[in-house]
């Protein structure tokens, strides 16, 4: 299954993060500790399903989750050609 460029960052967050165990709650808490970053539960929810927060973002979280390799399927990434 292809999944849009602009949700695939989201779709490998939530990935690692079923991966790892970690709750948005748990994710949250990580991010305040390590980052400062104070989200609620809900504003971390909304972050990742608008699917075009900043890469700085997703490094962090992946950061956090302690992912220190990142694999992108390239394969099952769908580029969408924006030309009308």
């Amino acid at each position: 299954m292809k999944v849009e460029m602009d949700t695939y960052a989201s779709s490998k967050l939530r990935s690692e993060m079923r991966e790892k165990k970690v709750t948005t709650k748990a994710i949250c808490k990580m991010l305040k500790e390590t980052f400062e970053i104070s989200l609620s539960e809900q504003s971390f929810n909304n972050k990742i399903n608008r699917a075009n927060f900043a890469a700085t973002f997703f490094f962090q979280c992946m950061y956090v989750l302690n992912i220190r390799l990142i694999n992108f399927d390239i394969d099952n990434i769908e580029i969408k050609s924006e030309k009308a």
